[in-house]
Order: structure tokens, then sequence, then C-alpha cells
């Protein structure tokens, strides 16, 4: 069977970020919010890691596997599109075309179609309901599916196969300027999430679950002599949370002698100076941290545990001295913001003044618990706007315009300032 994995995608659109909802980065309308955009776009190239674990799945059993981007494939059997929130109308429009113009099964997967089916069923040929792996595994012995069909999540990690990046230019990924060494790509050592963030949308496919180490270590030693990676990211939604599984990857990337440049995402509380120094050591040269707030009631609103505000400094510091890049997000306008806790938030990350900064406009992603708390409240009906980047519900205290302004506000004063320009110039030259 010739199978086409088909991407959809506008530039600068990221599909695999935001729990596979996908996200955008649309600051602003200012001259200075227009130049940060150009910036971020023309560092970061990512791959779809789903496409690429079905990829090694199809591939066991002798398919013949495509990946394709906004092409209509002339001839495949069967084309699988990973949906999203950001490309919906987009995507929807290839969909349509591909039943006009093609004889080919359309299959559909990813967060969107799981959680809201109903978009899509008179368009696709099936929709995969959950971690399409299951499901997969089923297709790749000739059963082609009909309507929803119900993937369970993948509770041994261990028994999938190493996703396949040849049918990819995997010599495009990057991740500048975050991890410049390339070629670049991700890698999941768990799946799932343990904290209960009420808009969390990593929590949508199921709990927490682990692969071993002994199979994250292989992985990594494939990526390196197989495909030549140089860097990089764990797509672990929190990925020391085991802090002795964190360590024991550690050492074994150690023992292994793996040459590659590393960063992940977790938890500032579940970091440790001891963990870092072992981590630095292994390869780790960035961590992606949620900060959310400066606000501690707000974010236990949003049932989010806050982390004591010494400790968040003294790892940023400390990663800062061993040269460990850190990635901070914040968000505005989650369930009791004000004017003035949004300022206060603003004010602190310029004080922790790490090497990046997200802000994001707080967005009730479909499945959560937190859509569902507040659907009532939510006046955008085009899916595209649910990006993190506009306001999508009616909040309590700021209206949709206040949102938009601190939004600017905060990315361009973040980045506009001469104590993280000054940082910058001294990194470079250390």
């Amino acid at each position: 069977m010739k199978i086409t994995l088909l991407n959809i995608q506008k530039a600068g659109d990221n599909k695999d970020y935001n729990g596979g909802f996908g996200t955008t980065f649309h600051v602003g309308d200012s001259l200075l919010a227009r130049l940060l955009m150009k910036i971020r776009s023309g560092g970061e190239c990512f791959p779809l890691l789903s496409y690429g674990y079905l990829s090694g799945i199809f591939k066991k059993n002798g398919h013949t596997i495509n990946v394709i981007t906004n092409e209509i494939p002339a001839d495949s059997d069967l084309i699988i599109i990973q949906c999203s929130l950001i490309e919906h109308s987009l995507e929807m429009d290839f969909i349509k075309r591909i039943k006009k113009e093609t004889d080919s099964k359309i299959g559909l997967i990813g967060p969107f179609v799981s959680v809201r089916p109903e978009l899509f069923t008179d368009y696709a040929d099936f929709i995969i309901q959950g971690e399409p792996e299951e499901a997969a595994l089923k297709i790749r012995n000739g059963n082609m599916p009909e309507g929803i069909v119900k993937s369970n999540p993948v509770l041994d990690l261990d028994s999938l196969p190493f996703p396949d990046w040849s049918i990819f230019q995997i010599e495009k990924f990057s991740y500048k300027p975050t991890l410049p060494a390339s070629p670049f790509t991700f890698i999941q050592s768990s799946r799932g999430c343990v904290y209960g963030c009420n808009y969390c949308p990593y929590k949508v496919f199921g709990e927490y679950r682990e692969r071993s180490v002994k199979n994250v270590i292989a992985e990594m030693g494939h990526l390196v002599q197989k495909h030549s990676i140089k860097s990089l990211m764990f797509r672990d939604p929190c990925f020391s949370f085991n802090r002795k599984r964190a360590a024991d990857i550690a050492n074994a990337i150690i023992a292994k002698k793996i040459d590659i440049e590393w960063g992940c995402e977790t938890r500032l509380d579940n970091l440790d100076t001891g963990l870092l120094d072992l981590l630095y050591e292994s390869g780790l040269r960035a961590i992606k941290v949620g900060i959310e707030s400066a606000e501690p009631d707000i974010l236990k609103k949003q049932k989010r545990k806050a982390i004591e505000v010494e400790h968040q400094e003294e790892i940023i510091r400390f990663c800062d001295k061993k040269g460990i890049k850190v990635i901070a997000f914040y968000i505005i306008g989650l369930e009791n913001d004000t004017r003035e806790s949004i300022e206060k938030t603003i004010k602190y990350a310029k004080k922790l003044n790490t090497d990046f900064a997200n802000f994001t406009i707080c967005t009730p992603i479909p499945g959560t618990e937190y859509y569902e708390q507040i659907k009532d409240r939510i006046y955008e009906s085009n899916w595209e706007k649910f990006d993190n980047f506009n306001p999508v519900f009616k909040h309590k205290n700021l209206s949709a315009e206040e949102l938009r302004r601190f939004l600017e506000y905060a990315l361009v004063s973040y980045y506009v300032r001469p104590k993280f320009i000054l940082k910058h110039i001294m990194r470079k030259l250390r």
C-alpha cells in the first residue's frame, strides 16, 4: 500500500506544539512585533513527531511511505493528515480537494479531531480518535478502517519502533537559537502529564507513561549514528518529573559517550543544582519552563501548583552560570488576572531575565477541563484563533483589546531592554 503523510501548514506555524493542537507566534502589528515574529520563524523548523512514528510502523510491514507538504498526492492508496486548530480552514480545503480530485482514502489524526470528530466525519473516510499508533498497527496489516476509530493510549512505549526520519529532509530541521547545532530533531521519552493544570492540552491523550532508559538511549544512539543528529529536544511535557530517571538517562548518555546537545521541557521544582550539573555534563544546553504568573493565587485557580520564588530564582541563576539557556513561559489573561497582576508578571519576567521569554494569551483548548468550565463565555467560532495569541473568550476583568495590548507590550518590552541585550552580548563573549 502506498501511504502519504500530508503536512498542511503555513510558514511560521507549528502543528506539533501545544499538545498537538498547534500554535502560531502572532505577537502584534507594530514594527518591533513583526521583527520579533520574523526572527522567530527564521530559525525554527520542526518535524511532526507523529508522522515519524507512523512511518516507522507502516514501513515494518513493507508499505511505501511518502511525506509531502501543501500538495495533493496523485497516486496514494491512503492519505493521512494530522489536523490542528491553527490550520483548520486550510486543512478542510485540502481534504475537500482530495475527495474531489483523487480516489485516495483519507484518514485524520490528532487531538483536535479526537475531541471534535463531528467536524470532520462528512469529509474523511476514517478518524483516529486518540493516540494514532494502536490504530496504525491494524492499518499496516491491511485493515482499512471506516468512521470513528477509537485508538487506545500506548501503554508500553518501548514497543513502538523508533520514529522514521528517513522520509524527511532532516538536514533542514533546526531549533535556532535555542539549540543551534544541526541537524536537529525531537525525541519523546514519556507521554502525558502528571500535573492537574486545567488548561493543559497534554492530558487529552492519556495519562503519564515512560519509556525505559535503555530504549531512550538506543534511540539517541540511532539518531547520532544514522542521521548525524547534533542536537535534539525532548518532547516530554515534564522531562525531570522522575528525577532518578532523568539522572539515569544522563548517566547513560555519558557512559555511552553519545556526543549530542539536548534540551527539555520541565518544571523548575523538579530540578536542583546537583541534577543540573549531571544533566549539563551529558549535554543539556536548554530548558523550557512554565512560570505562567507571578501570582500564586491565580495559578491555584487554574489548578497549577505554584513554585517557590526563591527556588525559581536559584535554578535560573545556576543555569545562567552553567551556560544552560532558559526559555520561560508566561500566560496573560488567566481566569482571575487583572491589569495589576499582568503588570506584576511582566515585571517579574524581566527580573528573571531568562534567555528567552514566551508570553501567550490564556486559551481554552477543546478537550481540556478549562474549556468545559468557560465554554459559555467563548465568543470566537473560528478555530484558527485558538492559537494562544488571540483572545477567544470574554474575560472577567479585561477586554480583548487590553489582552492584545498586554501581549504585545510584554514581548516587545522584554526583548528591547538593555539588560536583556547585555546578557546576550556577554554570553557570546564567554
